[in-house]
């Protein structure tokens, strides 16, 4: 007599089933109460400090200046220049720096891999669609383990670009013009980024200088006391100590290592499908605003090393959360303040520097809706700031929103998808 296991086992998996999706609306559900209530202290008590009020400033600064050097050079999508001036600015000189190395670096990579393999695969759905699958997870798995992780996500997110782009134009020359493109609104972006950076470091550098040359002179004093304090410790103690600290992380070094690395996979093939998807859905209609969703799969994903050896799907799935909640606010805003402003330059230029302020100054803050912050700042910029000339048309806005909201869709659908087939492999031990 066969075994019917599909009859004994059937109510169970449902059971399992129903109770697995009744947990994740619960656990999204309280990602979303945590976001807006994160952000709803962040902005009831807004209080700027002098650290705060530095960065904002700063990236205020190099977004208009990108901004105005786009008009200026008559680029193709200025927003993109824009959105490098901000996502370039960090707290220190030198790190705002390699961070702009890194940016050019990886566009440049991704632009020439993007106008040589796009104008030869945009018409081969069968290699089209592996092909960015593969971008994307090669790209994302290389940054979570390189330290030029921030090259590999430029890298791919223009190769992935240009060869959708490549698709579209079905022309090599228009593909490598647009690629150059691409290139010189990074470009534009990034130097307008690391020019105020080092002229506001420098102001800062000489204003400490002229004002706190007796209080430095203090804090040495006291340094130097306190390593001359600290030398006359008990050498064999913190030798113990340390040797107890080496053995304990030489214990865990391994099993860490290798949970980090199967998270890094999972990631990695979390972003090859999601791209997959989304690039043979705009392969099949076309449909615009798709860049923005392919951006989106890869951006969501890359978490810092420390969380690497942890159980992801919870931060993922907070990045999620923050990521739309921020891209809708911004979005109403955008939306309702182009019809008012409409072509007003000046008036343009001081919405979207408020815009960026405000998102600035969450995005610093210590409330937990840091993400939220820094995804508002750059929706707001990539949604606001239109094509060539300042205009009060919302459909270039909403579908750049939408191709947002559709990349977190997708990815969400793959990541669900790939939790339950980890529990039905899971399952089928105990069912034979």
């Amino acid at each position: 007599m066969p075994d019917d296991h599909s009859t004994i086992h059937s109510p169970s998996a449902t059971a399992a089933s129903s109770r697995g999706a009744f947990a994740a609306f619960n656990t999204v559900a309280e990602l979303v109460r945590e976001a807006f209530v994160s952000l709803g202290r962040e902005l009831a008590g807004i209080r700027t400090t002098p650290a705060r009020a530095f960065f904002a400033t700063q990236a205020m600064a190099s977004v208009a200046l990108a901004v105005a050097l786009g008009y200026a050079f008559h680029l193709e999508n200025i927003w993109w220049a824009a959105i490098s001036g901000f996502a370039v600015m960090q707290s220190k000189f030198s790190a705002c720096a390699q961070r702009g190395v890194h940016r050019v670096l990886g566009t440049l990579a991704g632009a020439l891999l993007g106008a040589t393999a796009g104008p030869l695969i945009g018409d081969t759905p069968w290699l089209f669609v592996p092909l960015l699958g593969l971008i994307a997870g090669v790209s994302v798995y290389r940054a979570l383990v390189s330290d030029a992780g921030y090259a590999w996500v430029l890298g791919a997110v223009t190769s992935l670009m240009v060869t959708f782009e490549a698709h579209r134009l079905a022309s090599a020359s228009a593909t490598a013009s647009f690629a150059l493109l691409r290139v010189a609104e990074v470009v534009v972006g990034t130097v307008a980024c690391v020019a105020v950076s080092a002229l506001f470091h420098a102001g800062a550098q000489r204003y400490r200088q002229s004002r706190g040359a007796a209080v430095g002179s203090n804090a040495r004093a006291a340094s130097t006391a306190d390593r001359v304090d600290g030398s006359s410790r008990e050498p064999a103690t913190v030798s113990v100590i340390a040797s107890n600290a080496a053995s304990i992380v030489q214990a865990h070094a391994a099993r860490a290592e290798h949970a980090a690395h199967a998270m890094r996979k999972r990631l990695a093939w979390h972003a090859a499908w999601s791209v997959a998807i989304l690039a043979s859905v705009a392969y099949a209609w076309n449909l615009p605003g798709f860049a923005q969703a392919m951006v989106t799969a890869i951006a969501v994903l890359i978490l810092p090393a420390s969380a690497l050896g942890k159980p992801t799907r919870r931060p993922i799935a907070a990045r999620m959360v923050q990521r739309m909640l921020g891209c809708l606010l911004a979005g109403a805003a955008s939306l309702a303040l182009l019809p008012l402003i409409g072509d007003n330059a000046p008036a343009c230029m001081l919405a979207l520097c408020a815009g960026v302020w405000i998102g600035c100054h969450v995005q610093t803050g210590a409330q937990g809706a840091s993400y939220v912050g820094r995804q508002f700042t750059i929706a707001f910029i990539m949604v606001f700031v239109q094509d060539h000339h300042w205009s009060s048309d919302p459909m270039p806005a909403a579908v750049r929103l939408a191709g947002i909201l559709c990349g977190i869709g997708v990815l969400a659908a793959v990541m669900s998808a790939g939790r339950a087939l980890a529990s039905r492999r899971a399952a089928r031990p105990a069912m034979r």
